[in-house]
């Protein structure tokens, strides 16, 4: 919230106390701003941990660990939700900072730098990456309370619809077509 509206004249915060929110709030902020900072650490923390859980929840590891029935079952939505919460995260990404490093459960940890990715190869991985994990998450409705706070089929929805609505900005190519395909599942969730 802070790095999509601060800048705008949505929010006028006339408090300086915060280091770089007075920077935010005139659209002064320079690479080192804390606020832009801690977003860029943030997305690469939450992708970090949805890697590991990815990485410690294979089929392999969990027969490897005896893990099998409910809790396997239980596991591979939990696994669909971790791939929904890292698609989130390259999507704060794509669209605070374009081009960033796309890191997966495949890459090695530590050691090399890894490999700058396009936005268009970032719009494509999140897309790929949300379309794949939907069929695993819930199909909750909005009367269903035991999803609250969890993804869901219409959290993936309203994902992609959130980028095919900005796919001009991110691939050059406009998606509105998808957009509204998207935010029509949603509103019929």
């Amino acid at each position: 919230w802070q790095m999509e509206e601060l800048p705008t004249d949505e929010v006028a915060i006339a408090w300086g106390g915060d280091a770089g929110l007075t920077d935010m709030n005139t659209q002064l902020w320079s690479s080192n701003n804390q606020f832009l900072v801690a977003m860029y650490y943030r997305i690469y923390f939450q992708v970090g941990m949805a890697n590991e859980f990815l990485r410690q929840t294979t089929p392999e590891q969990l027969a490897s660990r005896g893990v099998g029935g409910t809790l396997a079952s239980d596991i591979k939505t939990y696994r669909a939700e971790a791939r929904f919460l890292r698609a989130l995260s390259y999507w704060h990404a794509i669209d605070l900072f374009g081009s960033v490093p796309l890191v997966t459960e495949t890459t090695p940890v530590g050691g090399t730098t890894p490999p700058q990715a396009t936005r268009q190869q970032l719009f494509d991985y999140v897309v790929k990456e949300l379309t794949e994990a939907r069929p695993d998450l819930p199909a909750a409705s909005r009367s269903d309370a035991s999803q609250y706070g969890r993804a869901t089929q219409a959290a993936v929805d309203m994902l992609l619809a959130k980028l095919y609505l900005n796919a001009q900005v991110y691939t050059g190519t406009a998606r509105y077509a998808e957009a509204l395909a998207a935010a029509q599942s949603v509103a019929q969730s």
